[in-house]
């Protein structure tokens, strides 16, 4: 585990926060806590900065060891944060099943590693919202200039291995993460699989219970 203290003192105040919040709002889910723990630490931009993703969906991004890391999924229209990393750059919500290991057997065995720790040490990004959906990115090793310093020494000859899924607004993973290498192109394919498994879960809710069409 990655020890900062800046980083661990915004946890304390996050968590003093969502204490508050959970003391005048008994009931709600911790989703719905967190989203109003939130905004009250919202002042300090020097630790974090919010990016819009679409559909009124964003993400809080917190500056760890001087990378922007995307810790937070905000659904604005359901009133819901989820945590995506933790203070140490590992995954909070995704989980060993969310992973297609078939697709990352023929990865060099550090990149392996790094999916079972579920790691996101190098940078990992949620895309922009459309149609319910995000592709998310999730780097097992980057490219050796991600080592380099100011002065362009340190390069290594790493290449970079990056595996994609796809998520709902619930951070629930609806395409398993996979290495798809440089075929770009079935990252289309991925992203209509995931829409169709987002709408069959919409319409067995309705017809289940007539809920509003983006519960499930």
């Amino acid at each position: 585990m990655i020890y900062n203290p800046v980083v661990k003192d915004w946890e304390k105040r996050l968590n003093d926060a969502i204490m508050n919040v959970t003391l005048k709002h008994r009931g709600n889910s911790n989703e719905e806590m967190l989203y109003k723990a939130l905004p009250l630490l919202i002042h300090d931009k020097k630790v974090y900065r919010v990016k819009e993703l679409g559909e009124n969906i964003a993400v809080v991004q917190q500056l760890i060891w001087g990378w922007w890391k995307h810790r937070y999924l905000v659904d604005n229209y359901h009133c819901r944060a989820y945590e995506i990393m933790d203070e140490s750059m590992d995954f909070v919500h995704f989980t060993h099943d969310d992973i297609d290991w078939a697709s990352i057997e023929q990865l060099p065995d550090c990149a392996k590693l790094r999916a079972r720790e579920l790691s996101a040490q190098f940078p990992t990004f949620v895309r922009p919202f459309k149609n319910g959906v995000a592709e998310v990115g999730w780097q097992l090793n980057p490219d050796g200039r991600y080592y380099m310093d100011e002065d362009s020494y340190g390069m290594t000859s790493d290449v970079e291995i990056t595996v994609y899924g796809f998520i709902d607004a619930r951070m629930n993973v609806l395409v398993k993460f996979r290495y798809i290498g440089k075929d770009y192109g079935r990252l289309q394919d991925m992203r209509h699989e995931a829409e169709s498994i987002l709408r069959s879960r919409t319409i067995k809710c309705c017809d289940e219970g007539g809920k509003h069409d983006k519960e499930y």
